[in-house]
């Protein structure tokens, strides 16, 4: 007996005296190790709990080298304050890797305030608590807390295997040195014990990571190929129906980014579903029932937008939970692919198509449209005939405007980029539907930024968005009064213009339809389901882009986003008013020659120029156009662009080739402007040309403007 009492007596020596610091120093290479571990699989897997472990690591490593230099220091309350501050912080970032082994990470910025206090508490503890204990417990209480839950966490999400088993011990090894260590504080004998725990558990985890490492590489590429993948892939939980993870596909499928939907319910994304849930609560045959071969399915985007899909569920596992990998297609992605291919050759084909029509259509249009303006203007016409004729002239008027978006559908016009004040913009709009506004008892609202910066664009592309969107949003509201908003403001980079009604709204159902050329839900007669598809392409041939969303109470609200381009000059100012043309005093000493191969056309310039005062004479094509100049001069030729046998662009060059100051007095008319052939030539010769159909203002403007402006060069020269 005597004998074992000396022996234990020279144990419990042995270690109060010698062995707290090679046991202290054990700790600390092991610490070290770890953290070489961790640090080296955070690179190689890029999951961010290794990161969080190897900072953990470092600070508790950083608390061992402090206890080391705590016997050898003066300054005692500094040590000890960085010593229970580290212990702290480390179970901060313990707990910050298993909210991110569990997928749901938490905000940086809550790190940083509880590192704050853990400090505080650190220096505030140190100063006043004069017993070791309940210093200890609570920054060691946290840290064994942490580490509990961490190797709960770790056990429960990865695939159980010898490195989980060997980490979570470790975790767990770590919480039991955790506990006990406050209560070892006074003998050498159990701190020296402890420090060998916390040892063992530290080459425990890093064993444990080690052996993990080929899983963690290839749970890398599982995640690159899971990410790449075409298809949207979503693994839910089959109890919960909570989304656990998703791809890049799925996020631009639904609209969503990943960490808005984790942890939220699949029934959201997937309307199909909730209804069969509704009918079937068994979650195997609701899943089977949705996602089956060759059965089509919603997903639903935070817009209320809902994409046709089709897809397959597969029984899988994330961690230790059941889940289905639910993977997605578009309904007709390839076939849609295709149809764009398809789409892309008939508008080549509708391109040739609509300039021959076009054509067709516009001579006898513009026939109609002159002559209806013609006998208005006359006098002696009775009152209720030009009421009739005004009728005749709007109805003239809108048909030759479905026509000019036909032509603007198949060829959309590059946009003529100046200076432009968008405010000076919108309020020309404004005023300009103002009857409308008046009629309809439309009440207007502009909430316009005072500080819009110019940017450059073409103001005649941005009227006609913003007159179409004014259009739709006056009829959505009939026929009841209601009230139209438009505001501007600058967002970032951006300039913004919202146009608000008080209608009925979009329905949901159509929200990815609206821009669709000829998609349209007004009344027959009452649109063609072109506009927006235009104002879609003249904003996006922008940079910018546009769109609709519906409004709390009631209504609807577009919105068109352009880029602010910086403008080198200041933007143009209004165009003055122009004054009433006063007649030519020359007129009867100018020669016009007027070729078409369209009588109804040739009577009505004859009769629009000739009652100008000008000589008119007329060809009826190319060859007889030539004959006549070859005989006599003219000051002005007014030609069509398509005529048989010699067209406009023969007459042209042949008369070029003569007596190119003469052909630099051709006007064209031409209702074929949408073509590649006509539209090359009408720029590479810089002629000027009207479109058909025209009014006769427009033709009386243009024909003095031009001869007045030659008169005035032929007198420089």
């Amino acid at each position: 007996m005597n004998n074992l009492l000396l022996e234990v007596s020279t144990l419990r020596l042995l270690f109060e005296g010698d062995w707290v610091k090679p046991c202290l120093l054990l700790a600390l290479m092991c610490g070290c190790v770890v953290v070489g571990v961790a640090m080296y699989l955070s690179r190689i897997t890029r999951e961010s709990y290794f990161g969080l472990w190897t900072l953990a690591w470092m600070f508790y490593c950083v608390y061992l080298a402090a206890c080391l230099a705590l016997a050898e220091s003066s300054n005692a309350d500094l040590l000890n304050i960085l010593r229970y501050a580290c212990v702290g912080i480390t179970a901060l970032f313990v707990f910050w890797g298993s909210f991110n082994v569990t997928r749901r990470p938490r905000q940086w910025r809550e790190l940083g305030l509880g590192a704050i206090g853990i400090l505080l508490w650190s220096a505030v503890a140190v100063v006043t608590v004069q017993e070791e204990f309940w210093i200890t417990m609570p920054i060691f209480g946290l840290l064994a807390w942490a580490s509990v839950y961490m190797a709960f966490v770790y056990f429960s999400n990865r695939k159980t295997n010898r490195g989980t088993w060997l980490v979570a011990a470790g975790f767990v090894l770590w919480a039991v040195h955790s506990l006990g260590f406050p209560f070892a504080w006074e003998s050498s004998l159990w701190k020296a014990v402890g420090y060998a725990i916390w040892g063992i558990s530290a080459l425990s985890i890093a064993i444990g990571m080690v052996v993990e490492q080929e899983l963690a590489v290839s749970e890398k590429k599982y995640r690159e190929l899971f990410d790449s993948s075409p298809e949207a892939i979503f693994v839910v939980d089959m109890a919960t129906h909570d989304v656990l993870d998703m791809n890049f596909a799925a996020q631009r499928l639904s609209g969503r980014e990943i960490e808005s939907l984790l942890g939220k319910s699949f029934l959201d994304v997937c309307p199909n579903l909730k209804q069969e849930k509704e009918r079937s609560p068994d979650a195997h045959r609701m899943y089977s029932a949705v996602f089956r071969p060759y059965t089509q399915f919603a997903i639903a985007r935070p817009n209320g937008a809902q994409i046709l899909c089709e897809g397959e569920m597969r029984p899988s596992r994330h961690g230790k939970r059941p889940a289905i990998q639910i993977h997605v297609r578009e309904v007709g992605q390839n076939a849609r692919m295709g149809q764009q291919l398809r789409r892309a050759e008939k508008l080549s084909s509708l391109g040739q198509l609509v300039a021959g029509v076009a054509h067709e259509l516009n001579n006898p249009l513009a026939v109609v449209v002159g002559y209806a303006q013609l006998l208005s203007k006359r006098s002696e016409v009775d009152p209720k005939v030009r009421s009739e004729l005004g009728k005749v002239l709007n109805e003239s008027e809108r048909a030759a405007k479905i026509v000019k978006n036909l032509l603007t559908f198949v060829r959309p016009a590059e946009p003529q980029l100046v200076p432009v004040d968008i405010n000076r913009l919108v309020n020309s709009v404004l005023d300009a539907r103002q009857r409308d506004f008046v009629s309809s008892k439309i009440t207007v609202e502009k909430r316009l930024a005072e500080t819009l910066p110019a940017t450059k664009a073409d103001p005649s592309q941005l009227e006609q968005v913003l007159t179409n969107l004014i259009i739709n949003a006056v009829q959505a509201m009939a026929p009841k009064p209601g009230t139209l908003a438009v505001k501007t403001e600058e967002n970032g980079f951006n300039v913004r213009i919202s146009v608000s009604d008080t209608g009925t709204g979009v329905p949901k159902t159509i929200l990815g339809q609206i821009f669709d050329p000829f998609f349209t839900t007004k009344a027959p007669g009452k649109g063609t389901g072109l506009g927006l598809t235009i104002s879609n392409g003249i904003v996006e041939e922008h940079k910018g882009r546009i769109w609709v969303e519906n409004n709390k109470e009631k209504g609807a609200t577009f919105i068109v986003e352009l880029p602010i381009v910086p403008c080198g000059t200041a933007p143009a100012p209004a165009e003055p008013v122009p004054a009433e043309r006063t007649p030519d005093p020359r007129a009867a000493d100018r020669r016009l020659l007027i070729v078409d191969d369209e009588p109804g056309i040739v009577d009505v310039l004859v009769e629009v120029l000739g009652g100008n005062g000008y000589t008119v004479e007329t060809a009826n094509n190319g060859a007889e156009a030539l004959n006549r100049i070859a005989s006599n001069r003219y000051d002005l030729i007014i030609s069509d662009l398509c005529m048989p046998e010699v067209d406009g662009r023969k007459l042209y060059e042949a008369v070029h080739e003569k007596d190119p100051e003469l052909a630099s007095r051709i006007i064209f008319v031409t209702g074929d402007t949408v073509s590649n052939n006509s539209r090359a030539f009408l720029e590479k010769t810089g002629s000027t040309w009207l479109s058909k159909p025209f009014s006769i203002g427009e033709v009386e403007e243009l024909v003095s403007n031009f001869l007045q402006r030659d008169a005035a060069l032929a007198g420089v020269n």
